[in-house]
């Protein structure tokens, strides 16, 4: 498989002729791949040139370019840049082996290929193997991400979080549904949210109920330092929990204080839940 290293196609701004490839770029896009359209095809010529006038003076690799062109305008050239790519694709997919391989790869073709497709982003500056790396890797912690959320979101209790009772009023039932269950989609985000040491002191201290000294001492960190990361890390989860549920209900931040109020009180119990089966 080419990639870094192998050879290096340049178009700089003495190479560029309107509405042409050099030569020579023309003949190895041609051995790469023989079944593609031309290269001298004005299109391409014309997809080159709106990324050359993007990036003045600048080498642009023009054999990945043509890839990223075929593959964003036909589906031969989706099989062409998949083939391309399958070790590295491979290899990052199974990095993430805690989510189906097979939706991965879907996501993935999906974000490049479909509209808005994103590997239209590709500028020709740099390798487009390692735009491929970056771009996938994105999307596959993103997804990880996600799937994290869900698993919290099971473990969360609606009733818990937002403090109401079932009743006989079908009108207040679904206001309660309602403002459950956005309470619970933004609680869980807010945890995956959260940055990797502010969720292990508060599993630390809501699941393993260590102290404040026991934590400190694990890591080797003053009591001061656990204090002030489990206060902030509390604290972002009220704030982005109750900007999300006033985004997805439409409402007013100031409107949610019960709601979030009752969240407050209850936050030990729901991290609780939703620590105890964190990945």
């Amino acid at each position: 498989m080419f990639g870094p290293g192998a050879f290096a196609i340049s178009w700089s701004a003495t190479s560029w002729h309107h509405a042409a490839v050099t030569t020579s770029a023309n003949d190895v896009i041609r051995e790469r791949w023989p079944t593609g359209p031309s290269p001298e095809d004005e299109r391409f010529a014309a997809y080159v040139e709106v990324r050359r006038a993007k990036q003045p003076g600048k080498e642009l690799r023009v054999d990945d370019l043509y890839l990223a062109w075929w593959a964003a305008h036909d589906d031969t050239g989706i099989r062409a840049f998949e083939m391309q790519f399958a070790p590295d694709l491979e290899r990052l997919v199974a990095r993430f082996h805690r989510l189906p391989a097979a939706e991965l790869r879907q996501r993935l073709r999906v974000k490049l290929f479909v509209e808005p497709a994103k590997i239209v982003e590709y500028s020709g500056v740099g390798f487009l193997q390692n735009w491929l790396r970056v771009t996938a890797a994105r999307l596959f912690v993103d997804a990880a991400r996600s799937d994290v959320a869900l698993k919290y979101e099971d473990e969360l209790d609606e009733k818990e979080l937002v403090g109401m009772a079932a009743s006989n009023d079908p009108r207040l039932d679904h206001i309660r549904d309602q403002l459950g269950g956005a309470v619970k989609r933004a609680f869980a985000a807010a945890v995956t949210s959260l940055q990797p040491r502010e969720r292990t002191f508060l599993r630390h201290a809501y699941v393993d109920r260590l102290t404040l000294d026991q934590i400190a001492a694990t890591y080797g960190v003053h009591r001061a330092t656990v204090a002030r990361t489990l206060g902030s890390a509390r604290e972002h989860l009220i704030e982005r929990t109750r900007a999300d549920v006033a985004r997805q209900l439409g409402v007013d931040v100031d409107d949610l204080a019960s709601a979030i109020g009752v969240l407050a009180t209850n936050l030990e119990l729901s991290l609780s839940r939703v620590l105890r089966s964190a990945p």
